[in-house]
């Protein structure tokens, strides 16, 4: 059997869904991919600055509220202060550090390379650190060019299934998973 890579990454970072104070209702919050560092005598705070998309107003996502400068090390530091694009990435697809901060995160836009199964049956490992909350069938259906309705089938008939058992219909996205494919099925 056959195995196969696939790497799932986002393609942007997505919103953040939150209150915005100046729309008076819930609004959508785009990173701008920039950090707000302040250090003050022996305490560091750090923002990820977000704007609504409605009204332009600002709302700072705490990255880092009343830390250490020692505690988070000199290299991630020096990222937050350049402003580094891998770095606002990563914190905007954190569902944890949203939701600590009021917000949800939007929906993630993404890729995933690799190649597709082809005449023999094949195991598909697919990696995707920090795109937690996803849905596999989504992931199956974008990289298989699948309709739903397609991939269920696929799935009932079992010529997709998850390696571990898991429903692959509605199984989230681990940072690794397992899935099997039959041949020419897709």
């Amino acid at each position: 059997m056959k195995t196969i890579q696939w790497r799932v990454g986002a393609t942007s970072a997505p919103a953040a869904l939150r209150p915005c104070g100046a729309c008076g209702a819930e609004a959508r919050f785009e990173s701008t991919g920039r950090f707000r560092v302040n250090a003050q005598k022996k305490r560091l705070d750090v923002w990820l600055i977000y704007r609504c998309v409605s009204c332009g107003s600002v709302w700072n996502c705490a990255v880092v509220s009343r830390g250490r400068p020692g505690g988070v090390g000199r290299e991630l530091l020096e990222r937050f202060m350049g402003n580094d694009p891998g770095l606002a990435l990563e914190c905007a697809l954190d569902a944890g550090l949203l939701k600590g901060n009021g917000a949800r995160r939007g929906p993630v836009d993404f890729a995933v390379e690799g190649e597709l199964p082809g005449d023999e049956d094949c195991r598909v490992e697919i990696h995707a650190e920090g795109l937690s909350g996803i849905r596999l069938a989504a992931v199956l259906r974008a990289k298989l060019g699948l309709s739903r309705s397609e991939l269920e089938q696929l799935v009932g008939a079992g010529d997709v299934a998850c390696a571990d058992g898991a429903d692959a219909l509605a199984a989230k996205l681990r940072p690794h998973r397992a899935v099997m494919v039959r041949a020419r099925r897709c």
